[in-house]
């Protein structure tokens, strides 16, 4: 589980803001396959204000979605995944999240490997930790405050397509 990113094509955990219904699902809507709900077990997510941020810790367990990508856009998907996590696979140490590998279980019983973009522990110190480890609730039991911060943020990779860079 602790290997860092390689190219191998694998589903992708997700448990905050990229979750379909979430903020940033428009980042890749059009190039899901399929998606289903799962969990992972001996991880835990912690509140970084307006997203989660989740990290290895024994005991726990994190909601999310298993997300499958079509084959035609599965690189360009991970690239901008990479960029809008701050994930650099030339220098995973230096970047902000790292994607690493984990097992997944599916509400069907399956224990599927996927991909899955996780904090540092130094990151995580100082926040708070998410009890129940399910986002989407946690984020409707916030204030409005957060609904209101979403509206009018612009993420990096809105700027990046506005501007008329690339993909990466």
């Amino acid at each position: 589980m602790d290997s860092e990113a390689t190219g191998q094509t694998l589903p992708i955990f997700v448990y905050g803001t990229l979750m379909i219904g979430q903020p940033n699902d428009y980042v890749w809507q059009e190039c899901i396959e399929s998606f289903e709900s799962a969990f992972i077990n001996d991880f835990r997510i912690f509140d970084f204000g307006y997203y989660p941020v989740m990290a290895e810790e024994e005991g726990g367990k994190v909601l999310g979605q298993l997300v499958r990508l079509e084959g035609t856009c599965y690189s360009r998907t991970i690239q901008n995944l990479d960029f809008l996590e701050g994930f650099n696979p030339k220098h995973p140490h230096q970047s902000n999240f790292r994607r690493i590998r984990v097992f997944v279980s599916t509400d069907k019983g399956e224990n599927i490997e996927a991909w899955a973009y996780i904090g540092w522990k130094s990151t995580i110190r100082k926040l708070p930790l998410i009890e129940h480890g399910d986002w989407g609730r946690h984020a409707a039991e916030k204030d409005e405050t957060i609904a209101d911060w979403w509206a009018e943020i612009k993420t990096v990779l809105d700027d990046t397509r506005r501007s008329g860079g690339s993909d990466h």
